[in-house]
């Protein structure tokens, strides 16, 4: 189980919880897990420890948005007018998995003085928003801040709109605010941590239209600051 979690530790500055959501994943309906219940508690205690200033989750499979797809944290699929519904069961999704979701989600609200961040990529976009809500769970006095990495290599018919139709979206389960709707391009963020906050800066590459050479000297098309909570 080991290999399919772990952190990076910065000193008390930083800790990146690294964790992959499909490795364990139970077919167990309520009672099922994407996370190992042993992984999951180590990631509460890890959020709930003090002794670090940041502490940034980074699961393979990202909260906030979705593409229709059954290994998803969401019920949404894809429905016959090209937009996510929950009327249509999806096959095999279990309701476990959502459940987890809101039990690590809450985790991550919860963490006084300590800015709510998850990143991941997986959906093959570039993204920002706010998770204001979580189904019952309200979250809107302190958001989570939920982005996609954006991805390094996608090639054409790797976008999720070109093969599946669609494209990232809010699952219908979620408050969300998308202060940066998916962007279907390659890309990739860099993070600067101090112990004030949290610098994200958001680059994009377009291989139809730049070479492989301008990567080096690519300036970010977006920057985000993140403070840390008074």
């Amino acid at each position: 189980m080991g290999e399919a979690f772990g952190t990076l530790r910065f000193g008390r500055l930083a800790e990146i919880l690294l964790y992959d959501i499909r490795r364990s994943q139970t077919l167990a309906g309520p009672s099922a897990v994407f996370v190992d219940g042993t992984v999951e508690a180590w990631l509460k205690a890890r959020m709930a420890a003090r002794e670090v200033v940041h502490v940034v989750n980074i699961p393979s499979n990202p909260p906030g948005w979705s593409a229709g797809k059954w290994g998803e944290w969401y019920p949404d699929i894809l429905g016959r007018d090209g937009r996510l519904t929950v009327d249509t069961p999806k096959p095999y999704w279990q309701s476990g998995w959502l459940k987890q979701h809101d039990r690590l989600m809450a985790a991550v609200a919860d963490m006084p003085g300590r800015i709510p961040l998850v990143i991941s990529g997986d959906l093959h976009a570039i993204a920002e928003g706010r998770m204001q809500r979580s189904g019952a769970l309200d979250f809107s006095r302190n958001p989570i801040v939920v982005i996609l990495s954006g991805p390094l290599g996608t090639g054409d018919r790797g976008w999720p709109s070109a093969f599946r139709g669609i494209g990232a979206s809010p699952p219908l389960h979620l408050q969300m605010k998308e202060n940066l709707k998916p962007i279907e391009e390659n890309g990739f963020i860099i993070a600067d941590f101090t112990t004030d906050g949290i610098t994200i800066r958001f680059f994009r590459f377009n291989y139809h239209r730049q070479s492989t050479g301008e990567i080096d000297t690519l300036e970010p098309f977006r920057v985000t600051e993140l403070k840390r909570p008074g």
